[in-house]
């Protein structure tokens, strides 16, 4: 009954970075921008610290009924139930099971980002976009947790420094935010900037017709994880990519870097996510 679910076993990552990136540091989750003394580090440092309370009380310690756990709904066994994949049509805010759950943790549904990222990726010297990528070497299902996008978690007047240092000295951008909404609005904006301090998520590339998304995924911390998902059925070899502007309007024509995902949809340039 329980095939797909995930086994116990802690935070696993045997990724790194490659040979000529030697002068990064390879983190398995999000860490602490340095403290620069503003209120705005302080919040973040707040939240970074505050653990979510509610767990849930699933009877036999068995989370299989989605509908009574607080945490379910977001995610399912794929048909031949080898793994758990998020929902195709999940609407849900999606909040894992923790330490304070009394779910069996090897009988548990709502598991899966927490435990790192997928295995079968390889970072690899990218010939469309003429720079690091990522590719799968086994067929990926979709909805399939592909990996975490981790990096330093900075406040907004440190992500819109680090841009503009990026800009004048022709560098890289690897910031991301993420905006989640609400009916009434924005609800929480989260920056992460991989840059320096990172995981393989950082080498995926942008695709105006990407085959993966992104979505907030919390456990224990307010923060979110930027969990990285396969939209669709992927291929082994294929690329992985993701649309770094999300649901952000496409940027005007000569706004921006040139886009090279060559998609049919392309908008020519790369999206530039507003703050």
């Amino acid at each position: 009954m329980f095939e797909c679910f995930s086994k116990t076993r802690d935070l696993e990552d045997n990724y790194d970075h490659d040979d000529d990136e030697n002068d990064l540091e390879y983190i398995l989750e999000c860490v602490l921008m340095d403290d620069d003394g503003s209120d705005e580090y302080k919040e973040l440092r707040n939240n970074y610290n505050s653990q979510l309370t509610q767990n849930c009380n699933c009877s036999e310690g068995v989370c299989s009924n989605l509908e009574e756990c607080l945490h379910g709904g977001a995610y399912e066994c794929t048909s031949n139930k080898s793994e758990l994949v998020l929902k195709s049509n999940n609407s849900l805010p999606i909040f894992e099971c923790n330490g304070s759950c009394k779910c069996g943790i090897s009988c548990c549904a709502n598991r899966l980002v927490q435990y790192g990222p997928r295995r079968d990726l390889e970072i690899f010297d990218s010939p469309l976009y003429h720079s690091k990528g990522v590719r799968t070497t086994v067929n990926i299902p979709q909805g399939a947790f592909i990996c975490e996008y981790a990096g330093e978690l900075i406040t907004k007047t440190e992500s819109q420094r680090r841009i503009e240092v990026n800009d004048s000295l022709g560098q890289m951008n690897y910031v991301l935010c993420l905006k989640e909404f609400t009916t009434e609005g924005i609800s929480v904006v989260t920056f992460v900037d991989p840059c320096r301090r990172g995981n393989i998520g950082r080498y995926l590339n942008h695709s105006c017709q990407p085959n993966c998304q992104i979505m907030a995924v919390r456990v224990e911390c307010p923060i979110p994880k930027i969990g990285i998902f396969a939209l669709r059925d992927i291929d082994a070899f294929e690329e992985l990519c993701f649309h770094y502007g999300g649901e952000e309007p496409k940027q005007a024509a000569g706004s921006g870097k040139t886009c090279l995902c060559g998609s049919l949809n392309c908008s020519g340039f790369m999206p530039n996510t507003k703050m």
